[in-house]
């Protein structure tokens, strides 16, 4: 059954956030736990959603074949990137940038690999805002020490990487929970326990991509 909702109310933040600037080993984000004001209809929204692949080679790749990696796009509320841009806390100038859309990323595994299997460690020369909504919090996000990040790598074919030996840092994702960093620093989806993204059961973040105009 279809049903009606406004964008800028299910997505309306919340206004007594208190944003914490944190350590991770040798880097800096900042934390702001209760992001929006209605997390439970954005969770339904996100799980009743039907959501289409996201970077897939048909013939060469893996997605849809040992994991399910899919995203959504939804428009932006102008009063969620205006209380981001003014943030003192963030010591990048964001008046020359945009964003446009609310992204999704939707995944969970066909086949779950060992504990060493993680996202493809990645750069984005952007300012990432990721909000976690899925209720399972199985890890976070992973900040790589001393790792080169080689453009050819291609999520297309694989996102999975062997982290093994690579000295690694987690942010730990809780339900509406908002973390912002520098996307160039060397960064990927961590989970602790392959086994609770599996079965119907979805690893939910929102991001918001910060561009330089």
């Amino acid at each position: 059954m279809s049903k009606q909702y406004l964008h800028d109310e299910v997505f309306e933040i919340n206004d007594d956030l208190n944003p914490i600037l944190k350590d991770v080993g040798p880097y800096q984000y900042l934390c702001i736990d209760n992001f929006y004001k209605r997390p439970e209809d954005i969770h339904q929204i996100l799980s009743e959603s039907w959501a289409p692949n996201w970077k897939l080679d048909v013939h060469r790749g893996n997605n849809f074949k040992e994991y399910y990696d899919c995203r959504l796009a939804f428009p932006i509320q102008d009063k969620t990137i205006q209380y981001i841009k003014n943030i003192d806390l963030i010591k990048t100038d964001l008046g020359n940038t945009y964003c446009r859309t609310l992204f999704t990323n939707t995944f969970s595994w066909i086949n779950p690999p060992s504990p060493n299997i993680q996202f493809l460690p990645h750069e984005d020369d952007t300012l990432n805002v990721l909000v976690y909504m899925d209720k399972i919090s199985s890890g976070g996000t992973a900040f790589y020490e001393n790792y080169k990040w080689e453009e050819h790598h291609n999520e297309d074919i694989d996102i999975r990487h062997n982290i093994e030996g690579l000295k690694h840092h987690i942010i730990p994702s809780k339900f509406n929970r908002c973390v912002i960093f520098n996307g160039r620093i060397p960064h990927g989806g961590y989970i602790e326990d392959h086994s609770q993204y599996t079965n119907g059961n979805w690893r939910q973040n929102l991001v918001y991509f910060f561009d330089h105009a």
